[in-house]
Order: C-alpha cells, then sequence, then structure tokens
C-alpha cells in the first residue's frame, strides 16, 4: 500500500512537469534488516539495473544507502525528458525491479524530491557571454594554459581534444604550451607538450585529420631581438621598463621572451596574452605579475569582455581557485566588484553531485560524495546551510577537511568549522551547520551509536539574521 501510494502521487507530479524537462526522481525505500543491500546486489547481478541505465534517455540510476535508515535505500535516478521516463516505464524492466521489490519487502518511504532540473538563468547568462566574448579557439588556448601551468595533465588531454575539434591548429596549440616555459617553467611545458603529442597520435590513429596549421615565419637575417624586444615590452607595460636589480633577467625579457618568442607569428599578440593570463591564474601567489598581465594584455588588444569571460571558463574547465585569483586581478584593474572568497581543491576531497535529495531542507547549493565505510563529504557553497535539525537516537560526526564553516547547536555559540575540526553532535540536540559567508567548506560525516528506529528531524530554515550574527 505504501508503495502503490508513493507511485500514484509521482505520476501525480509527473503529469505537471513539461514534456522536456530534464527530470530527476528520488525515493526512499524500507523494509525488513537488511533486504535493501540484497534488492541492489540482485538488481546488479541480473543486470536489471544495467538495462535500466541502457534505455536513451536514461542520465542516471544510482542507488545510496542513507547514513540516518541503515536498513533504508535512495534510488536517484535522472531522465533526458519526460519520453525517455515513459520508455522506461513501458519496458520489461519497470516490471521486473517492482517484482524485486515485493520480493525484498520493500516499501516507499518517502519521495524526497522531484523535479525538473531547472538551468540557472545566471549560469546560462555567464555561458552566453563568455561564448559571445571568446572564439572556440581562444577558449582552447586560455583552457590548455591553465591546466598546462596547474601540471593537471589529465585535463590537459580532454581540453586539448575539445581545442582540436574546435578548429585550434597543432601549430598554435604547440605554439602556447612552448611559449609557457618562459612563465611556469620547462619541466611544466615539456610535460604539457608530452601529452599534446600524445592526444595527436592517438587522434592520427583513429584516422582523425587535425589542421597541422602554419609554423611562424623566419626571422630576417639582420632582426634585432634586443630591440624589438624592448618595443614589445614597452608596449606590454605601457611604458619603459628596465629591472636594474638583475641585469642578466631583463635582457632575458626583452631579448628572449618579447624578442624571440613573441616575434614568432603564429600566434598574436593577444593570443599570447590570452595564454600568459590564463597560465599565470593557475600559479598560486603570483597575484602581481597576474594584475601586471591583465593590464598588458589591454594593450596588446585583448578586449576587457574576452577578460572578463575567462573567469567563467576557467571555473567551468580548470577549477574555482583559478577563476577566483583572476576574478581578483579583474577588480584591481578593472574596477569591477567582486567579494574575495576562500576556494577548495576538489582533487583532494572530491565535490560530488548535487545534494538534490536534500536539498528542500538546504538555503543555498550542496553538493553530496558518498565514499567507503559510511562516510559521506558534504561540500557547501559560500552561504550555504542546512536547515535546524535534531538527529534522533544516533549521534552524527563531522570532520572539517577544507574551506571554513560553522556548527552551531540551539541556544549555544557558534562553533568554527576549520580543517581538523571534529564536532560529535549531542543525540537529540538541535543545530545546523555550513560554509562560512566567503568561503567554501566541505566536511566528512557519519553516524554513530544509531539505535533502532534513527531518524532525522527536519525543521525551520537558519534565517539570514541567525546566519549573520554568527561571528
Amino acid at each position: 500500500m505504501k508503495l502503490h501510494k508513493a507511485i500514484v502521487v509521482l505520476a501525480l507530479m509527473i503529469m505537471a512537469i513539461p514534456l522536456n524537462a530534464q527530470l530527476s526522481i528520488n525515493i526512499r525505500y524500507t523494509g525488513p534488516k537488511g533486504a535493501a543491500k540484497k534488492y541492489v546486489k540482485e538488481m546488479e547481478q541480473s543486470g536489471i539495473a544495467a538495462r535500466i541505465r541502457a534505455v536513451e534517455g536514461c542520465i542516471r540510476y544510482d542507488y545510496f544507502f542513507p547514513a540516518d535508515d541503515p536498513d533504508g535505500l535512495l534510488l536517484i535516478d535522472e531522465w533526458a525528458d519526460q519520453a525517455a521516463l515513459d520508455r522506461y516505464h513501458a519496458s520489461p524492466m519497470m516490471k521486473e525491479a517492482a517484482a524485486l521489490r515485493e520480493k525484498y519487502k520493500l516499501g516507499g518511504r518517502q519521495i524526497r524530491m522531484f523535479n525538473p532540473l531547472v538551468r540557472n538563468p545566471q549560469n546560462d547568462n555567464k555561458q552566453q557571454t563568455m561564448n559571445n566574448a571568446l572564439t572556440p579557439r581562444r577558449q582552447g588556448l586560455a583552457v590548455m594554459a591553465a591546466l598546462e601551468a596547474k601540471g593537471d595533465q589529465t585535463g590537459l588531454e580532454k581540453a586539448a581534444v575539445e581545442a582540436l575539434d574546435n578548429g585550434l591548429t597543432v601549430s598554435e596549440a604547440k605554439e602556447a604550451l612552448s611559449q609557457l616555459y618562459a612563465y611556469t617553467g620547462f619541466p611544466r611545458s615539456l610535460n604539457a607538450l608530452g601529452t599534446l603529442q600524445k592526444v595527436l597520435s592517438a587522434r592520427q590513429a583513429a584516422g582523425i585529420k587535425d589542421n597541422p596549421g602554419q609554423d611562424a615565419d623566419p626571422l630576417p637575417a639582420d632582426y634585432d631581438a634586443l630591440k624589438q624586444g624592448t618595443a614589445v615590452q614597452t608596449q606590454l607595460t605601457g611604458k619603459p621598463f628596465d629591472y636594474g636589480f638583475v641585469p642578466a633577467t631583463d635582457y632575458y625579457l626583452k631579448a628572449h621572451l618579447f624578442g624571440d618568442i613573441f616575434a614568432r607569428n603564429n600566434l598574436s599578440f593577444a593570443d599570447r596574452e590570452i595564454v600568459t593570463v590564463s597560465a599565470i591564474s593557475a600559479l598560486p601567489g603570483c597575484e602581481p605579475q597576474l594584475i601586471a598581465h591583465v593590464s598588458g594584455a589591454r594593450n596588446m588588444g585583448v578586449s576587457d569582455a574576452e577578460l572578463r569571460a575567462l573567469p567563467s571558463l576557467l571555473e567551468e574547465k580548470v577549477g574555482l581557485a583559478e577563476a577566483e585569483r583572476l576574478r581578483g586581478a579583474l577588480k584591481a584593474v578593472l574596477g569591477d566588484a567582486h567579494t574575495p572568497v576562500q576556494t577548495v581543491d576538489f582533487s583532494v576531497w572530491p565535490m560530488g553531485q548535487p545534494n538534490t535529495a536534500y536539498a528542500q531542507y538546504f538555503t543555498g547549493n550542496s553538493y553530496l560524495a558518498p565514499m567507503d565505510g559510511g562516510l559521506a563529504n558534504v561540500t557547501f557553497e559560500p552561504g550555504c546551510r542546512n536547515n535546524w535539525h535534531i538527529h534522533h537516537k544516533q549521534v552524527q560526526v563531522l570532520i572539517c577537511v577544507a574551506g571554513r564553516g560553522w556548527y552551531q547547536e540551539w541556544g549555544k555559540p557558534a562553533v568554527p568549522l576549520v580543517p581538523g575540526t571534529i564536532i560529535e553532535i549531542p543525540e537529540g540536540a538541535k543545530h545546523w551547520h555550513g560554509a562560512a559567508a566567503d568561503s567554501w567548506m566541505q566536511h566528512l560525516t557519519y553516524h554513530k551509536d544509531v539505535q533502532a528506529d534513527a531518524s532525522n528531524e527536519w525543521l525551520e530554515p537558519v534565517s539570514d539574521e541567525q546566519y549573520h550574527r554568527v561571528k
């Protein structure tokens, strides 16, 4: 009966969803001790789950075991549109999965959430601005440069494929990664060129013919690298520059970097500054040079619109920290409004997927990455926090691993969450936890001393007034 009611409610909700909307469905099931895990095991071993995932339009079909319900099961499935969901409902797998739930006496406990995945208009605007300002070719140059500087060869391999597919020539890709030895060092430059070589070999073996492009024109026999480099450096900085502290370095900058490298005309001056700005954005502690090159990029023909489009591109393709550094430099040069935030490194603790199953209990966006041993890594964006809530008949443990945030029990001062902070939340204590207003935050969580009939009680949101009083 419980399962029947859940399906009826689900059907009524589906009727209110546009037919072309992407759908996310999250259903909690519960049953006798151990039944949920046996059900999932048979779904996987029998191939039923695999055949569901193979249905055209299935984006996701995954199971999770909630920490607050040892005998519960959370199903999260996502579909491209209503037609894709209808194909699944009409398939034999729908009846096979239902039969297995009956076999293991699993009942529909609660529908946590069912909604179309609505696109964020703000993100759409950023994407449109980025595409309007930066050509696909320059987007490819920027992303490859930042990943070269970051030392992310896996990311660079994917970015190189995308850039080549979007029209970047082999000559341009080689030139950009070669130029960067002057900014990031030979080791990173050579590693990146090795990755590019690997990508090109694989594409050639697959029959893909990339555009080789044109190599740089030969320089005249009487070419004066020092003279030309001095002129290029003056154009970039907007005034003559002499590094008298170390004359040899001054010579290398003028004659070699701006004289020899910048003289190669298979990349324009503007291209080279897009590459340089993007790479320095990925170098911690180089903010003064980044600010100087943002200013210099404008002198070399990079538009303000292109510069303003770069942070969104880097955030999407490279990382939060790289985008944050560049936004700070744009504020310094262009006066753009920007409130600095502390970022976290998702290569250390994964960001996970949008926490849709519990989104109704959060202010702001959170992300969930299930881990081994019953642990979960929860990521909070700046300002995100969960509602006041109570864990009944269980103790929740929080371990902050990145960023900064807060934990607060009702009627008590807030406790800062910083990496290494461990909080054991007493059973029955009304509390909330979340990120600081100017920082991302990640914490691990698990439950211990779990008794029979343990549960969560979700209460009212933490108001803006309550949140901003925390110090």
